[in-house]
């Protein structure tokens, strides 16, 4: 007799997560939980039977640093569905939905910058605390499971704005005492973006008493390191992410790559972490398989437009940039500074060579989705020009993709076996004009397609261990990450031999293919090319 809501999996080749080969069985499901997995289960059992006779039968892929917190509250999840994904941890770069000080004005622009930072195109969602975000996340109804980690940026934004400066004992103190707030609402640690301000402000020991705290609730920190995008950056942000992991926290440092052309840096790098674990550290890193990155256009603009002794100044940058349409000393400057970033990052030495920046502007017809190079020829204007006269008409809210690293680069982090796959992408509201590095949509299918099966760099068992179990087990999830009698049905049905992504740099917003069926929490969210627009996804708390 079949029990109500209960799906029978049958004839297909179950891989568990744990790095096993793929064995044969059906597998049960029965109230949102594998109820048995077996070689053989009667179909008398189940309200529906699913043939997955030639398919992989998976636990469902967790994505370990993505930027959905606003977007999942307004979006169905296609994009990360159709990849077979069911969990997005989201908190990351030092960036999160809370905690956010009461007594600031939601039309602040400090509250209009850090909303755009995780992808809230207005202010109709603000939470407070954890708590909040979460029982609102319950409330709305979410298409997958969310587990939240806490931005170390916020914390500095609730006590002391965007000011340039070391915490007084004082605030430091009372930034901890909010942090563990948030960890006993089930925060899962604390991620920092020192890359950006008001993160890159913090010195070293500011994050280590910060991660003191988060240690107290087994918690888990993340970074997106320091100086990335300079001369010996990546070798300077790795050593400062071992000395933290010193203090005895788990540390995971995220997307993992050589951002520029710096020959070599990336070995070196990855060898600090090797060395790091042979003492004893909890560290590892996570990388998506693109040649490329996902940031600000401001990247790309001189430091000193946009910052000044108070921190952030959004507002004088763009009088800045607008005064420099008429004054050409200003101008040139801008122009010689921007030579020399892109010159680091991008390794741009030609006019063509803009063609490596996609600049993503949804509110912009004039502009979005199109490269540096295709503006400036449709314009007129110098590539330089471009990117200021987009930042001014957006007043600086515009992201950009970047192609800055090289394939043979690329593959040193994508092949090692301390690597867990994640996007740094997003859900993404499916009406909207947002245009993505392609990640967001084809992270995980691009590893399966082009990685394992075309290139073979990695065995197909071996990359759903680091899609599943691994990045469960970093986080601390219990009963997740595993296709095992008891956990939670998260589970993606896909063919081995047609999984691709379909996304491009030009086309980003494409789908993949060959994923046939996910399930979240034991519902279907996606069968056969259809998007049934379930919201079985859960907000996670640690326990």
């Amino acid at each position: 007799m079949s029990t109500k809501n209960s799906y029978l999996i049958k004839n297909g080749k179950l891989i568990d997560g744990t790095g096993n080969p793929w064995f044969k069985a059906d597998l049960l499901i029965e109230d949102g939980k594998i109820k048995i997995i077996s070689p053989k289960i009667s179909e008398e059992r189940a309200e529906e039977v699913i043939d997955a006779s030639g398919l992989i039968v998976s636990p469902g892929f967790i994505d370990i640093h993505t930027h959905s917190d606003a977007t999942v509250l307004f979006s169905r999840g296609e994009n990360v569905i159709s990849q077979g994904v069911t969990t997005h941890v989201v908190g990351n770069c030092g960036f999160s939905m809370t905690p956010i000080n009461p007594n600031m004005d939601k039309d602040d622009e400090t509250m209009r910058t850090f909303i755009s930072m995780i992808g809230g195109g207005n202010t109709e969602f603000i939470f407070f605390n954890l708590n909040e975000y979460l029982e609102g996340l319950k409330q709305k109804g979410i298409p997958i499971n969310i587990a939240p980690m806490i931005g170390h940026s916020m914390l500095r934004i609730y006590f002391m704005g965007l000011e340039n400066r070391e915490p007084t004992t004082e605030e430091l103190e009372n930034m901890k005492d909010l942090l563990e707030e948030q960890m006993k609402f089930g925060a899962f640690g604390m991620s920092t973006g020192l890359d950006y301000p008001p993160g890159s402000f913090a010195k070293t020991n500011e994050i280590i008493e910060l991660c003191k705290v988060v240690s107290k609730y087994n918690g888990l920190y993340t970074t997106h390191m320091r100086a990335g995008l300079r001369n010996n950056g990546l070798i300077k942000g790795t050593k400062e992410a071992v000395k933290i992991a010193k203090s005895g926290i788990p540390v995971e440092i995220n997307h993992f790559k050589a951002f520029g052309f710096w020959p070599g840096d990336i070995r070196k790098a990855v060898k600090l972490v090797e060395e790091a674990r042979e003492q004893n550290l909890d560290i590892t890193f996570d990388v998506f398989p693109h040649a490329s990155n996902h940031t600000f256009l401001f990247a790309l603009i001189p430091p000193w437009i946009y910052l000044s002794k108070q921190g952030i100044d959004n507002l004088r940058a763009i009088d800045m940039l607008k005064k420099s349409k008429s004054d050409i000393d200003l101008r040139d400057k801008i122009y010689g500074e921007i030579d020399i970033i892109v010159k680091s990052y991008l390794n741009i030495t030609e006019k063509e060579g803009w063609k490596k920046v996609f600049i993503n502007a949804p509110n912009s017809i004039k502009y979005n989705g199109k490269n540096v190079y295709q503006n400036s020829i449709e314009h007129n204007l110098d590539p330089r020009q471009v990117l200021i006269e987009v930042l001014i008409e957006q007043e600086g809210a515009v992201g950009g993709t970047y192609l800055s690293m090289t394939e043979e680069d690329n593959i040193v982090t994508i092949a090692h076996p301390l690597t867990m796959f994640a996007s740094d992408g997003r859900i993404i509201p499916e009406n909207s004009e947002y245009f993505p590095n392609p990640y967001a949509n084809g992270t995980f299918t691009q590893v399966l397609g082009k990685y394992v099966r075309e290139e073979k760099l990695l065995t197909l068992h071996d990359a759903i261990r680091r899609m599943t179990s691994y990045p469960a087990q970093k986080l601390g999830l219990k009963d997740r990450g595993i296709l095992r009698e008891g956990y939670w049905a998260d589970i993606t049905i896909f063919d081995e031999e047609r999984i691709i992504d379909k996304a491009t740099y030009e086309n980003p917003r494409l789908y993949s293919e060959g994923v046939e069926y996910v399930f979240v929490n034991g519902v279907i969210a996606y069968k056969k090319g259809v998007f049934t627009n379930s919201k079985s996804g859960m907000a996670l708390r640690r326990q």
